[in-house]
This record gives structure tokens, C-alpha cells and sequence, in this order.
């Protein structure tokens, strides 16, 4: 799951370029780094998944082969099911690969494109925000109780809805900016933008 690696070029698109900045970086240790931080991010996604795909066929023989169903192993995919998710969207995905309703986006010029780009984007920052604090707090409350099953505590379970909350405002507001700067056509392109609107 998940979108292309970081390859390490300056001209990178990728979830985690987006947070480093490292199209401005032209250091060969810089790309190795962030190229090093984006393969570690992918493999956490993959070991994830991969985990989670291990426990609910190993969840499903013991019920239904062995009529010996295992609780535990539902809760344990549900909690990292729901990790894996949010880490991958926040990391690993691209804009242009999440699921979006681009009908009218890629038929509008460039210039339209920006503007719209602008516009939601501030929106879901504003949003987003104004959500985060109850969020948190909410979360930080749930120290109190924990999983039925594995007895994890509910703030460490659900810590990962703040943390995508504040991984993705902030991808926002860097998007943002490179739309008003003079890479907005590079930052377009990277939403899926900026291609058949071009010939119009």
C-alpha cells in the first residue's frame, strides 16, 4: 500500500518530500537521508500490512479450521489496520493518489486550478485545526481506559488520529506556499493538476 518511494531527486513528489522540502535540497547527503527516512517510512507501512494480513488468516484458520476463534486477533488487526491506514495516507501517498473527485479540477486552466487548489486547501487547514485541539484532548483523556482484549491503553491506540491530523495540515501548509511561489506549476503537476488543462 502506498505510494512510489522517494527516489532521492529533487524533483521528488512524494508524501515525504512534501514535509522535508528536499526538492530545494541539492546535497548528496540531504537525498540520502530523506531518500533513507522515506524507505523507512514505506517499510513500517509494509510490515504493518504485512502483520495485519499474517494475523486475520492466522485469525481465520484458528476459527474455522481448528473451531478455536482467538479474540485477541480481531482487536489486534482492527488497532493496526487503522495504524497502518493513517500512517500510510499521512507518509507515503501522494496527493494525487488519494481518492478525489477531480472532474472539474482537470478540465479548468491552470490558473483555475491554482485557485481552487488554494481555496480547499485553507479550508481543510482551517477545519482541521479548529479540530485538532478536541482531538487531543479527547485522546489524552482515554489514558483511563483501555482494549478489552490486549489491554492497551485507548490514548496510545488513538494517538495516530492527532499525529495524521498535524502531519497533514502541515503538508498542507507547505503546498500551499509553493502555489504561491514560483514552483506552483511543479505543485500542480504533484496534484494531478496542470495536464490536460494546459491545451485549453
Amino acid at each position: 500500500m502506498g505510494g512510489p518511494i522517494l527516489s532521492g531527486t529533487p524533483n521528488d513528489t512524494s508524501a515525504l518530500a512534501d514535509l522535508t522540502g528536499i526538492r530545494r535540497m541539492s546535497g548528496a547527503a540531504h537525498k540520502g537521508l530523506w531518500a533513507a527516512l522515506g524507505r523507512a517510512s514505506a517499510a513500517i507501512s509494509m510490515l504493518s500490512l504485512g502483520t495485519v494480513f499474517v494475523l486475520f488468516i492466522y485469525g481465520v484458520a484458528m476459527r474455522y479450521l481448528f473451531n478455536r476463534p482467538i479474540s485477541w486477533v480481531d482487536e489486534a488487526v482492527t488497532v493496526l489496520m487503522v495504524w497502518s491506514v493513517l500512517w500510510t495516507a499521512a507518509f507515503n501517498l501522494r496527493w494525487s493518489e488519494h481518492i478525489s473527485f477531480d472532474v472539474i479540477f482537470i478540465n479548468v486552466r491552470l490558473q483555475a486550478q491554482r485557485a481552487m487548489l488554494l481555496l480547499v486547501s485553507a479550508l481543510f487547514v482551517l477545519l482541521m485545526l479548529a479540530a485538532l485541539p478536541g482531538l487531543v484532548d479527547y485522546t489524552l483523556f482515554l489514558w483511563r481506559e483501555r482494549t478489552d482484549m490486549l489491554g492497551l491503553r485507548l490514548d496510545f491506540v488513538y494517538a495516530i488520529f492527532p499525529f495524521f491530523f498535524a502531519v497533514i495540515v502541515l503538508r498542507l501548509l507547505l503546498s500551499m506556499r509553493r502555489l504561491l511561489g514560483r514552483e506552483w506549476h511543479d505543485e500542480l503537476r504533484s496534484w494531478g493538476g496542470g495536464t490536460e488543462a494546459e491545451t485549453k
